[in-house]
Order: structure tokens, then C-alpha cells, then sequence
């Protein structure tokens, strides 16, 4: 289910109705088996997988292994899953390219929804309890909760143990957060189908053509891609915090005006938090970190931000992208040490480059293939007709839009301005704009981008 489509929206219904009507344990059972709903509407045969990382997570924590040789045996263990779906394809074209054998074997099976998120929150569960910061959650199904919770199953925020577990025991409606939660919920419906999915069918075309692709193509590809992309995915988290808030949960922020960043450190401290602090607390820190000299923490970024690209996708696309982030955080490391002046600019100036570099890594991102993402950035040298651009005028004027916005595009921005209008006004024009999404969604529901990593 997709959270703007009448489907989803009647789901939440019939769930909230029949909320009320289990106490305690009971109710924990419930949302869980609702959150097996939501996950297998997609496809009920991977529900096997969503079970089988839940036992994984409960078995490992009840019986927490206690060598490091033994925990890296069970880290190993829960990415297996991931490893078969999502990288056996990579792995096997590649090996057949070094090694010049031609190995006949295609998968074409079809990765998980969320496959990623869902392995890393049991992975983090089970290295917390083995480090004690946390203690392990006795009963299966508040475990199974935890890994399932629907609003942020399928594309993060990635959570914690310590986030959520204590959480999930008293859900209930909070009526309370009502107003807040279906405001947050309509702007997050209005960034994910007033805004990516009207960019999106015009990038697609450009990136997945094989035509030569002219300047104003490029520049039409390179802003609308990030654009799209911030509203995709900070349109799901805001959305999944207030389904969650709905609930009584508060889920972690996952968004903080990215593009407003004046470093690349400053941009993953903003841009997909939850999984910016997984890589550093189980993959930087692990390798060195800041603590084993200057040399060892270069080597740590690099390493870290490589594989966070890799954990994007199973491309060398996807390893390009990380290692232009790793590069860039390296470079300012660097400039930090030797205090280089050539990085002392106007902040202003530091938020622009920096916005363009990242859009430069997102033709990686976003391109098929080398030789596609390649077509792009030659074609910002190839002349072409800027009435292109204005064929679809709703596109340039919802990216142009999207940009000015993004500086108030902030949680405690959103809840304030929420709270200083009466919900007589808000409610009707927060339900109007969900309606209205979920009527657009209706013809051509767009999955959210995330879904597939």
C-alpha cells in the first residue's frame, strides 16, 4: 500500500476503528498483524522474509551470543537475506567480467520493499543489546512490533531500540495530535504527488531515453532529479512521523532542510539522519573512526561512504555516488586540519556549491548506467532549445516553487505555524489536501523512490 492512494487511507481507517477494542498486549498483537497486512498487500510471499529478520532479531537477543568472532557470525547472518536479493545480480556480472567465465544464471526475482531499512533496524537491535545499551525485549510479538511498525517499515526512518520498543507499549489513539498529525500527513502527501510525481514522468524520460540529451535537457534532469528526490523521500518521513504521532509514537527526524547545508558533513547531518548516525555508530566508529589518527579516519570515510552508496544500489553507479560524498568529506577534513583558507567562503556561497555538488552525484544516482549519466553531463555542453523546458510549464514552476519553500520545510517550523492556526481551519483544509493527493494518486500511483533500496 502506498500511503497517498485511497487504499492505504482506508486501511487506517478500519484500523483505527478497531484500535480501541484491544487493551494492552492484545493491541500490540494487533498492530503487528495490521503491519503484516500493510507489508504483504505488496506481495504476501515476502511476509516470510519480514517474519524470518523478526525471529532473527528476537533469537539474538534473547540469546544474545557474547564473542566478537560469534556476533560477526550473526551481523554476517542478517545480511544474508539482503545479499541474495538485492546484490546477487551484481555480483555474479561482475565476477563473470573479471574472471571471463560465462556464468548462466539471471535472477529476476523482486527485491523486498524495504528490504534494506527493515536489515538494518534488526542488525542495530541486536548490536545494541550485545553492547548493552539496551536490554533485550523478552515478549516475540512487542519484538516483532518493532520491526514491523507500519508507518516506517518500508522506508525508514531506520529506528532504534531504545526509540521505539518502549513506545509501542502504550500505542493508542492520541487525539491530541490529531490536527498536527493530518497537517503533517497532507504535506507530506503534497510533496510526494504535487511535487515529485509531477517532476518525476519528465525525468524519467530524459535519464531512460536514448536520445542525445541537449543543455536544456541536462539542466531540466539535473534540478528536477533533486527536487524530485527530496520530495519523494522527506515526503514519506514526514508523513510516516505523523501516522506514527497518530499513535503516540514520535519517530526520529529523517529530514532538516538538506539543501540548506554548507558543507557535506552539514548535508548528511540533515539528509537521512537516522541512516547517516547507523553508518557512523555501526560502520565509521567500528572502523576507527576519529580515534586511531588523522590517516585511519580518512580511510573510515571512505570506506563508510563507499558502502553507503553500494547500500543504495547494486551498481558501480551507486559506488561512484558514495565515493564523490566520501572524496568531499575527506577534502574537508583535510581543509579543517591544515585550516586551508580556500574553504573560507560566505556561507551563501558554501550552500550554493555545496547544492550543486550534490546535484552533480545525483546524475549518478539517478542515471541507468555510466554511459547514460555520462550523455547528462555532456549534454550541458550540447546548445538546444529552452522552450523544452517550458513544454510542461507546471514542471519548472513546481521545482522553481519547491526550492523557494525548502528553508521553512522544517518539522518544528511546520508544528509551530500548526499550532497558531485554529483546527476549525486547519483539519477541513488538511483532510482537502489529502483527498485531493490520494484522488491523484488514484490513476498512477507513484511508489515512493526509497522503496526500492
Amino acid at each position: 500500500m502506498l500511503f497517498q492512494t485511497p487504499t492505504f487511507l482506508i486501511f487506517l481507517l478500519l484500523f483505527l476503528l478497531g484500535l480501541p477494542l484491544f487493551r494492552d498486549q492484545a493491541r500490540i498483537v494487533y498492530c503487528c498483524l495490521a503491519s503484516y497486512v500493510f507489508y504483504g498487500w505488496w506481495f504476501p510471499p515476502y511476509l516470510l522474509l519480514l517474519v524470518g529478520l523478526t525471529g532473527y532479531a528476537y533469537f539474538f537477543t534473547v540469546k544474545p551470543v557474547t564473542s566478537i568472532l560469534a556476533t560477526l557470525a550473526v551481523v554476517c547472518l542478517g545480511f544474508l537475506p539482503l545479499l541474495v536479493f538485492k546484490y546477487t545480480g551484481f555480483l555474479i556480472d561482475n565476477i563473470s567480467l573479471i574472471s571471463g567465465l560465462q556464468i548462466d544464471f539471471n535472477p529476476t526475482w523482486a527485491l523486498p520493499i524495504g528490504i534494506s531499512f527493515i536489515t538494518f533496524t534488526a542488525i542495530a537491535y541486536v548490536l545494541d543489546v550485545r553492547s548493552g545499551k539496551i536490554t533485550a525485549e523478552p515478549k516475540f510479538w512487542n519484538t516483532a512490533l518493532f520491526i514491523s511498525f507500519f508507518p516506517q517499515l518500508v522506508a525508514g526512518p531506520i529506528l532504534r531500540g531504545s526509540e521505539l520498543l518502549d513506545q509501542i507499549r502504550h500505542i493508542k489513539l492520541d487525539r491530541s495530535a490529531v490536527k498536527f498529525a493530518l497537517f503533517l500527513f497532507a504535506i507530506g502527501a503534497l510533496k510526494k504527488v504535487g511535487i515529485a510525481d509531477q517532476i518525476g514522468p519528465v525525468v524519467d524520460s530524459i535519464y531512460d531515453s536514448s536520445n542525445q540529451i541537449s543543455r536544456p535537457e541536462a539542466i531540466l534532469a539535473f534540478y528536477g532529479f533533486a527536487v524530485q528526490i527530496y520530495g519523494d523521500f522527506s515526503g514519506y518521513t514526514d508523513m510516516a512521523l505523523a501516522l506514527a504521532a497518530l499513535l503516540s509514537v514520535n519517530l526520529p527526524k529523517n529530514f532538516d532542510r538538506p539543501y540548506l547545508a554548507g558543507s557535506i558533513r552539514e548535508f548528511w547531518r540533515r539528509w537521512h539522519m537516522t541512516l547517516s548516525r547507523w553508518l557512523r555508530d555501526y560502520l565509521y566508529v567500528p572502523l576507527g573512526g576519529s580515534k586511531k589518527g588523522f590517516n585511519r579516519t580518512i580511510l573510515a570515510i571512505l570506506i563508510t561512504m563507499v558502502l553507503g552508496g553500494l547500500w543504495h544500489g547494486a551498481a558501480w553507479t551507486f559506488v561512484v555516488w558514495g565515493a564523490m560524498h566520501g572524496v568531499l568529506v575527506a577534502i574537508e577534513h583535510l581543509a579543517e586540519k591544515y585550516s586551508l583558507k580556500i574553504f573560507r567562503l560566505p556561507y551563501w556561497l558554501k550552500v550554493i556549491l555545496i547544492f550543486h555538488f550534490v546535484g552533480i552525484s545525483w546524475i549518478f544516482f539517478r542515471a541507468p548506467s555510466f554511459d547514460r549519466a555520462l550523455d547528462v553531463f555532456a549534454g550541458f555542453f550540447i546548445a538546444g532549445d529552452y522552450a523544452i523546458i517550458f513544454q510542461a510549464p507546471l514542471v519548472p514552476a513546481v521545482i522553481l516553487g519547491a526550492i523557494l519553500c525548502h528553508p521553512v520545510d522544517n518539522f518544528d517550523i511546520i508544528k509551530g505555524a500548526c499550532e497558531r492556526v485554529s483546527a476549525s481551519i486547519l483539519m477541513p483544509f488538511s483532510v482537502m489536501l489529502i483527498l485531493i493527493g490520494a484522488a491523484l494518486a488514484m490513476n498512477n500511483p507513484g511508489a515512493f523512490i526509497y522503496f526500492d533500496f
